[in-house]
């Protein structure tokens, strides 16, 4: 997963490179390329490393600072006191810059390498740490290493390819013509976002269902500029969709889990009286966001709007029906006492949620799951 340690080698090499770049410019490179940043986190980066490479000099211009490492001194110098954050953020640094080993920029690493191994000395993250992915359910992309390769070249072109896609839901394919633009992973998949000009759109592709990616030369057109930023803000996950004003209760015993974490950029956090947190955002309706909220069932009710409430409800119905089927001797019970007497002060939504329950028209679940329960009854 991209993070600071990410940030500070990529503008890092930029000023290496001897670029002169202001936070509002890195901030906008670092949303496009690695991640979406506030520029007070580019602030922090660069004052971070300021503290590694004190030739990082900002020069006021106007409003702005321009920030760059002059000519005669890129390398490393003598670094200032730090403190304990700082000093985890070296450490995590100094166990990715080793991923760079044997790559063309090996040697300027390797500089920053030697710099931080004065400052935070030892190993503390270990390598087995780094590489471990927690996605669980992760793709795995060694049998198509060659098609990776390809979206990878096709990413750095910039060109026009006619790429055969496998659509999901229907399993079939068809040629369309995009632009790749960049490419990113999210729950253990990578995706490759390409503009579409036949529909002038950005979409983003999941890279194990492109069957076939060839360039096409004789195809000209102008593309878009493309701002990663402006993109991911209509799109919980991946899929987009219209967006909605959506507001989701987080009972008061689970909010240590929501606090200070960010779950889209669209997000405005408020409390109740009886102190629940209340989450606003405005996100697509999508099977990204439901999956979301459903992986947090005990602690996120829906407060709106009714069109992703009779959402969630159909598919705990539909949850509930399978488990009836399967196991029908099995009754719902609470974990707890405390479960039992939900002492959040939310008896008023738990009515008010098993009103709605009550009105839910069961032919409203997804056709694909009807068949799946119409399978399992032959059975």
């Amino acid at each position: 997963m991209p993070g600071q340690p990410h940030r500070i080698i990529y503008m890092y090499k930029k000023f290496l490179e001897g670029e002169t770049l202001t936070s509002t410019q890195l901030q906008d490179m670092i949303s496009e390329e690695i991640e979406i940043v506030s520029l007070r986190t580019i602030q922090r980066d660069l004052r971070l490393l300021q503290k590694i490479e004190p030739s990082l000099v900002g020069t006021p211009r106007g409003k702005e600072i321009y920030w760059s490492i002059p000519k005669d001194f890129r390398v490393p110098k003598q670094i200032v006191r730090f403190e304990t954050n700082e000093l985890l953020a070296f450490h995590f640094l100094k166990a990715h810059l080793k991923t760079f080993r044997g790559t063309i920029i090996e040697k300027d690493v390797e500089k920053l390498y030697k710099k931080l191994e004065e400052l935070a000395p030892k190993e503390v993250i270990l390598d087995e740490t780094i590489y471990w992915d927690q996605n669980v359910g992760y793709y795995d992309y060694s049998k198509i290493n060659d098609i990776v390769e390809k979206v990878i070249e096709a990413t750095a072109s910039k060109k026009w390819y006619t790429v055969t896609y496998t659509t999901p839901k229907t399993l079939t394919s068809k040629d369309i013509i995009v632009r790749f633009e960049t490419i990113f992973s999210y729950l253990g998949v990578l995706y490759a976002v390409t503009y579409v000009p036949k529909h002038k759109i950005h979409v983003s592709l999941s890279v194990h269902n492109i069957v076939k990616i060839e360039e096409n030369p004789t195809f000209i057109d102008a593309a878009p500029p493309f701002n990663f930023r402006e993109w991911s803000s209509y799109r919980f996950g991946v899929f987009s969709g219209e967006i909605h004003d959506v507001k989701l209760l987080i009972k008061k015993e689970f909010i240590h889990f929501f606090l200070n974490r960010r779950w889209h950029v669209s997000q405005v956090e408020k409390y109740d009286k009886e102190g629940n947190l209340i989450l606003e955002m405005r996100v697509p309706i999508g099977v990204d966001l439901i999956n979301w909220i459903l992986s947090w069932s005990d602690a996120i009710i829906v407060l709106e709007p009714k069109e992703l409430i009779q959402k969630i409800v159909n598919r705990l119905h539909q949850a509930l029906l399978n488990y009836k089927i399967t196991a029908p001797e099995i009754k719902p019970k609470a974990e707890d006492e405390k479960e039992e007497k939900f002492e959040t002060g939310g008896k008023k939504l738990i009515e008010e949620s098993i009103a709605l329950l009550s009105k839910v028209d069961a032919s409203q679940s997804t056709a694909k799951y009807k068949l799946t329960l119409k399978s399992k009854k032959k059975r």
